[in-house]
């Protein structure tokens, strides 16, 4: 059997995988079981499901219901990236993509914030590579899965959005004013925003930066009161009302992404991530902002992961 390739771009807010044209969310909400349950739910229905996750580091339950069975880890540091609770979050994904037995050769997204410092990076991809090449053996709510991880590339965030609008499944040009179009990328994440800038396929490092303004700074305005993963469940159902506080934090991260590109005569924004959701109706600010054209992806939250699914096409392995 040859390898597969999966793409993962694990954020703060959702670990996103794609694979073969098929696309995973996976809320990144997870929980230590409070402890057996036993008949003490006869005769009544659980408040909500949730995926349980087993493996050699622990046992967790992940996704939106998690926190109904158990203690909710919250970690917003970058050293989550190789901490149990995202191997479990990782393999929840794994098991939705990939059969049982499979070899896979993974992409992987990472924050820019994290890979600009380069003391800080070079240690965590090391300890990723060392914890991810290799054997995995996991269970998913009893289901007992194998597979083969035996390649890790790496790759700022941003890639994966930019080559979402620039390339087609095979890795080939599929946009033609990609090839010469400057094109700023945006992604705003749960925890930081990701700020890219690309000419043709080219890095322009001038364009490269982010700051720590994701959606959870717009929690903090928000719903100061509340843990991260109910106030973001009740802001994205309308249950906060956040006008005022959307307007602070979409200056904010105008005045985090205009730091960076100012003066630089960009051709396109692209907004993505989970935070593009919250902003589809201001729009108008951000072109006046940058006098770009803005483009916001319709799935805006997996453009980093299918852009960094084609991008794999175009590698050596």
């Amino acid at each position: 059997m040859s390898d597969m390739i999966v793409a993962i771009d694990p954020g703060f807010g959702n670990v996103k995988g794609v694979a073969d044209g098929k696309a995973v969310i996976m809320p990144s909400v997870v929980a230590v079981p409070a402890g057996p349950l036993g008949l003490a739910g006869m005769g009544m229905k659980a408040a909500r499901k949730a995926r349980r996750v087993a493996f050699d580091r622990g046992d967790f339950y992940v996704g939106p219901g998690a926190r109904s069975w158990g203690h909710i880890v919250e970690n917003m540091d970058f050293s989550r990236l190789a901490s149990p609770e995202a191997e479990a979050l990782l393999y929840a994904v794994l098991a939705e993509l990939a059969p049982d037995g499979a070899s896979v050769r993974m992409i992987l997204g990472l924050p820019v914030p994290l890979l600009r410092d380069e003391a800080v990076a070079r240690p965590a991809l090391e300890a990723l590579r060392a914890r991810l090449v290799r054997e995995h053996r996991f269970e998913v709510d009893g289901k007992a899965f194998s597979l083969r991880i035996t390649a890790l590339k790496a790759a700022a965030q941003p890639v994966g959005a930019w080559a979402d609008w620039a390339l087609d499944g095979e890795g080939r040009w599929a946009n033609p004013a990609a090839k010469g179009a400057l094109v700023g990328v945006m992604d705003l994440g749960f925890n930081t925003l990701d700020l890219y800038g690309i000419q043709g396929g080219r890095l322009e490092p001038r364009l490269v930066g982010g700051d720590k303004v994701g959606v959870r700074r717009l929690l903090d305005l928000s719903a100061p009161d509340l843990p991260y993963h109910e106030a973001d469940e009740r802001l994205r159902a309308g249950r906060i009302r956040s006008d005022d506080a959307r307007n602070v934090w979409l200056s904010e991260v105008l005045g985090a992404a205009e730091r960076v590109w100012n003066a630089a005569r960009l051709d396109l924004v692209l907004l993505v991530g989970g935070g593009a959701l919250l902003l589809r109706d201001r729009q108008d600010v951000i072109r006046r902002a940058f006098r770009a054209e803005v483009v916001i992806p319709e799935d805006p939250v997996t453009a980093n992961a299918r852009g960094l699914w084609k991008w794999s096409r175009t590698l050596r392995w």
